[in-house]
């Protein structure tokens, strides 16, 4: 059993009040497809690519059985995934101040954070890595912004500031309270099937202000349907390092959110089982809400 805290998710433990948000049974898988040559953030990032490894019918010794299995080969920050909080940095000075000329520092605690330098080997990352994550069994609430503004899917780089986010809590009728996740529609999913570079060059999401508002409610896990959960341009991680370096709170990113929204499922049980990737700075996952 995991008893240990991971930054500011809760120990993992499947209570009354957690069932009680059960109501219906239905079952939405909020993970995206992965698909060959799939968008990713940058260059950096190795998209999505499978090739057969062993063909049904090639030589084996499992005769008269046969076997089929292939190599998949992508960056973890690809498709629908939850960063571990050593994912993302924030230089700073000996007096632990943002500066641009300062070491990288990753979360470590409230108010503490550890030199990255520090916790990294040939075999990745040593400090609070993926594998170190435990289960996720939350309170979801979806709050659906687009809908709120009356669109499909909000304008390109739009920073969703903390008004559209007490608009879309009021017009759902939805509250945050203590540690609870919060997925945030943008429309934006329709451009990741596509192809579309907006989804990459010119993310709708979250703005600072947002996210402290979000935090201030009680939010303990935060996900999107776009490729950082915050907006981007600007390319400075504003939100990321907030939540990650200072608050401890994780981002799952790519989400698929258009079937809750045509449900109106504004509230559910929220399940992730991140891999045990020993080093990783995040995991694949493929989030499962329970209405």
């Amino acid at each position: 059993m995991t008893t240990s805290a991971y930054g500011r998710l809760p120990i993992p433990r499947l209570t009354p009040e957690l069932l009680g948000l059960v109501q219906t049974g239905e079952v939405f898988s909020l993970g995206v497809d992965f698909q060959e040559g799939m968008l990713t953030p940058g260059a950096a990032m190795k998209s999505y690519s499978i090739a057969p490894h062993l063909r049904h019918g090639d030589p084996a010794t499992i005769e008269p059985s046969t076997a089929a299995a292939e190599v998949i080969r992508m960056s973890i920050h690809v498709g629908t995934h939850i960063d571990a909080l050593c994912h993302i940095a924030e230089r700073q000075n000996a007096a632990g101040e943002v500066d641009s000329a300062g070491e990288p520092h990753l979360y470590a605690g409230e108010g503490v954070t550890v030199a990255a330098s520090e916790c990294v080997t040939s075999a990745g990352q040593t400090h609070l890595s993926i594998e170190q994550m435990p289960p996720i069994l939350m309170r979801g609430v979806m709050l659906d912004v687009a809908a709120y503004k009356g669109v499909d899917t909000l304008p390109p780089a739009y920073p969703v500031g903390a008004d559209d986010i007490r608009g879309a809590m009021e017009k759902q009728g939805s509250e945050i309270g203590d540690d609870t996740a919060v997925l945030i529609r943008t429309g934006s999913n329709r451009l990741l099937q596509a192809g579309d570079p907006v989804y990459r060059d010119a993310q709708t999401g979250l703005n600072l202000e947002a996210a402290q508002f979000l935090v201030a409610q009680g939010m303990t896990l935060v996900g999107a349907d776009n490729m950082a959960v915050e907006a981007m341009p600007p390319m400075d991680h504003s939100v990321h390092r907030y939540l990650l370096v200072n608050s401890g709170i994780t981002h799952v990113e790519n989400l698929n959110l258009d079937e809750l929204a045509a449900a109106g499922c504004y509230e559910f049980l929220l399940i992730i089982a991140p891999l045990k990737l020993t080093g990783a700075t995040g995991s694949w996952v493929n989030p499962l809400a329970i209405a």
